[in-house]
């Protein structure tokens, strides 16, 4: 009787080691996956940079970036930061400010604002808050420049308002 319940101890525990290491592996795996996706999307975007490509429409800027941005912080990403896509991202944005205008003294403002943003992660700073910062500037512009209306949040951050340039 003794043996027996030291027996299916054993089994119990062994399996639940089996279990773990099964579980384990999956989340690798999966972890692994979500990575090569991740660097194909990043490969894309090298090449539109390599050939010259960079959004010719500020909508089209503010759009993207405020995509990458829920993608890579929003819904609590922003524990889990990875400072080397973040990085190159800061330096799409600011090389493509130098080549968007805008007349609007208020969105000009703005688009300044998240220059100097882009600059400090540019430079290695590895400081969330501006991450966020850029993030609510993409997401308010984004609802004023581009009328996105999937949310009813809105951080107010922006000096420009929607009106007509």
């Amino acid at each position: 009787m003794l043996k027996s319940k030291q027996i299916n101890r054993t089994l119990s525990i062994l399996g639940m080691v089996i279990a773990i290491a099964i579980a384990y592996s999956v989340l690798v795996y999966l972890n692994k996956e979500q990575g090569t996706s991740g660097v194909q999307k990043s490969s894309a975007d090298e090449e539109a940079n390599a050939s010259g490509l960079m959004y010719n429409d500020l909508g089209d800027f503010i759009a993207s970036n405020h995509t990458f941005y829920n993608e890579t912080l929003g819904w609590g990403r922003e524990r889990f930061v990875s400072w080397s896509k973040q990085r190159k991202q800061a330096e799409l944005i600011s090389s493509s400010l130098e080549k968007l205008t805008v007349e609007n003294e208020d969105l000009q403002q703005d688009l300044s604002t998240i220059n100097d943003l882009a600059a400090s992660v540019v430079s290695g700073s590895k400081d969330k808050d501006a991450l966020i910062k850029l993030h609510r500037f993409f997401h308010d512009l984004d609802i004023d420049y581009n009328d996105y209306k999937d949310t009813t949040d809105y951080f107010d951050v922006t000096k420009y308002k929607g009106e007509n340039e």
